[in-house]
């Protein structure tokens, strides 16, 4: 189970990256993201509507020219994600702020990206050098919870319970932020994509938690 549940983890941190030409887009228009994401989904017996709602968005996209699809989902990430002014904010520091009222958050230099950057590094993981993005990205996070999930070497070397960890950070992260950026790109996204996507990745979360 720790094993599907890193795999779910991290196809999720995939299927929120930034849109690029290549595996990623070949995986949306073959239908190979819609079905891993569906396979997984249900091993781990994640709501059937959400799993049918991502599952019926992606399909959306199969059999899709590749170049006119990635440039369709980089449009939209660009508009929700993006720019001085996002439509939803994409990053955990940057999301509880305009949900504290912060019209104009401060990326990666605030309260709560400073709290996921020394909750993954005191479980080993540490931002690269040079690294200029923000570490609480939900991609970024999503990877931290399938290295969590999957445990391995680098966790059992400093005693660390990886399941332990994971619940701790769905409760104390994922928890607090996650359902409610799913509602609202959902709920703002002109793109089936997103939409399915937000769907699976809250009930994930709300599993998780």
């Amino acid at each position: 189970m720790a094993t599907v549940l890193g795999t779910m983890a991290k196809l999720l941190a995939v299927a929120w990256r930034p849109p690029t030409a290549g595996p990623w887009i070949e995986a949306v228009v073959s239908g190979m993201m819609a079905r891993d994401l569906a396979a997984t989904a249900t091993a781990l017996e994640l709501p059937p509507a959400a799993i049918e709602a991502c599952t019926d968005a992606l399909a959306t996209y199969e059999g899709a020219d590749g170049d006119e699809t990635m440039h369709a989902l980089r449009r939209e990430e660009t508009r929700l994600f993006i720019g001085p002014d996002p439509v939803v904010e994409n990053a955990e520091g940057t999301w509880l702020q305009r949900e504290h009222g912060v019209r104009h958050p401060i990326r990666m230099i605030n309260n709560h990206t400073k709290a996921v950057a020394d909750f993954m590094a005191a479980c080993g993981v540490v931002r690269k050098a040079h690294y200029n993005d923000c570490i609480d990205y939900l991609f970024n996070e999503l990877d931290f919870c399938g290295y969590l999930a999957d445990g391995g070497e680098a966790l059992e070397q400093r005693g660390i319970d990886g399941a332990e960890r994971l619940e701790a950070f769905a409760a104390e992260h994922l928890s607090q932020w996650v359902p409610g950026f799913c509602a609202e790109v959902e709920g703002a996204s002109v793109e089936p994509y997103y939409r399915g996507l937000a769907v699976l990745t809250g009930a994930f979360v709300r599993a998780l938690s």
